[in-house]
Order: C-alpha cells, then sequence, then structure tokens
C-alpha cells in the first residue's frame, strides 16, 4: 500500500523547519525508523536550504514537498521555479584536505547522495524536480 501526503510552503528559511515538522510527523505514523527518519530529514533539508539559498536566491517562490510511503522505500519529491540546477554533475568534494584548507561549503549534495539510495532530477516546462528515494532500514520502535 503506498501513502502520499504533500505540503507547500514559499521558498523561505524559517519554512524548513514547517517542512522537517511535515516529514516527521507522517514518517513517524508510517512507523518509519528514526535512523531513516533522521536520514531523509537531512536530504530533505539539504535539498530545500539549496533551492531557498540558490535556487531562489533568497527571493520569493514556492517549494512543493511530496511525501510516498511504501512498506519498503520511501520517496520524496521536491519541485521548485527556481533557477534550473543539477545536483546530479555536482563532483564529489575531496575530503582528504586538511579542515583547514577546505573551502566552506559544497557537502549539502555529496550528504543528499551518500544518505539517499535513488536521486534522480529534471528540469521541464521552468519547473525543477528532484527526486529522492530511501530504502527502509528499519521499523519504529517505541
Amino acid at each position: 500500500m503506498r501513502t502520499c501526503h504533500a505540503l507547500i510552503v514559499d521558498a523561505e528559511r524559517a519554512n524548513l523547519l514547517k517542512i522537517a515538522e511535515f516529514l516527521e510527523e507522517h514518517l513517524l505514523s508510517h512507523s518509519v525508523g528514526e535512523k531513516d527518519i533522521f536520514e531523509i530529514g537531512l536530504a530533505v533539508d539539504e535539498a530545500c536550504s539549496n533551492i531557498i539559498l540558490h535556487g531562489y536566491r533568497e527571493k520569493e517562490g514556492r517549494i512543493e514537498v511530496e511525501l510516498q510511503v511504501n512498506p519498503d522505500l520511501v520517496t520524496i519529491t521536491i519541485k521548485d521555479e527556481g533557477r534550473p540546477f543539477n545536483p546530479l554533475t555536482v563532483e564529489p568534494p575531496v575530503l582528504s584536505d586538511d579542515i583547514e584548507q577546505r573551502v566552506i561549503g559544497g557537502l549539502g549534495v555529496y550528504l543528499i547522495k551518500k544518505t539517499m539510495d535513488e536521486v534522480s532530477y529534471v528540469y521541464r516546462d521552468g519547473m525543477n524536480k528532484l527526486v529522492l528515494a530511501k530504502k527502509r532500514t528499519e521499523k519504529f520502535c517505541d
């Protein structure tokens, strides 16, 4: 059985908390495990932060988050009308550099790719569509 939930918010930093609460509420209600909830939340927060900061450049816009929960898979679709950006083309950061030498930033897309099992992107009709999928690794325990 597949269950779908959707949230549309203005692309503002203040709404990152609203997105996180939306995800946590629905993932908990479907008995998704805590580790999976954390990793999904991290990936979605990074993606939405990038949309706000870089896609819209902190101008007005909207972000749509759609959550689908299946017994074995959680899929999150994030849509926006900001500048086109394909995160799949971003080169992985060089993590072997001395921390003092590292450039600030650039880890968000890396974290998304590391925490999600599947990441896909398409830009069509003025809309960015990022799809993140996470295989459920555990059930939530009380």
